[in-house]
């Protein structure tokens, strides 16, 4: 059997809205430059030495995507929803850990929790925390469903 280790990753988050929830969550990941190919959900862990992309570019439609991503989508009016992801990355990049959320709140809230998650991750194995990404996003619903999507997309190439 011949196993792939991610080589490459990208870290964003959009918010967006639409005809209904799914069509904001769908408009989101298009926004995202992933909402024309397969997610496959991953767990949170960071191979060793990840090279880290400033943007999506180039997938081939209909791509199976292991991703690690936090949504929330709502058609509540008023309501302000938030997804974020926090990622760590240990000394002498030799991995590292995504912790996700999402819920009715701002980004900026969104935001440290992920961080607190990430921290304590990184305190139960023992690792020295060297880098600190986040991606988040937050809007609020007005007369159209809406959806919030942070995202870890790894890539094998």
């Amino acid at each position: 059997m011949s196993w792939t280790t991610p080589k490459r990753a990208f870290i964003g988050a959009a918010a967006a809205e639409g005809g209904t929830k799914l069509n904001a969550f769908d408009n989101a990941l298009l926004k995202l430059g992933i909402g024309n190919v397969n997610l496959v959900k991953l767990s949170s862990v960071i191979p060793a030495h990840i090279e880290w992309m400033d943007k999506v570019h180039d997938v081939p439609i209909g791509m199976l995507l292991p991703t690690v991503y936090a949504h929330i989508e709502s058609d509540e009016p008023g309501m302000t929803i938030s997804a974020a992801l926090g990622v760590g990355i240990s000394k002498n990049n030799e991995g590292g850990l995504i912790y996700e959320y999402a819920g009715y709140c701002t980004k900026e809230e969104a935001e440290r929790i992920v961080k607190k998650m990430v921290e304590e991750g990184f305190a139960n194995r023992g690792w020295e925390l060297a880098e600190f990404k986040v991606a988040s996003a937050e809007i609020t619903v007005k007369d159209k469903p809406a959806a919030a999507i942070a995202v870890v997309v790894m890539f094998p190439y």
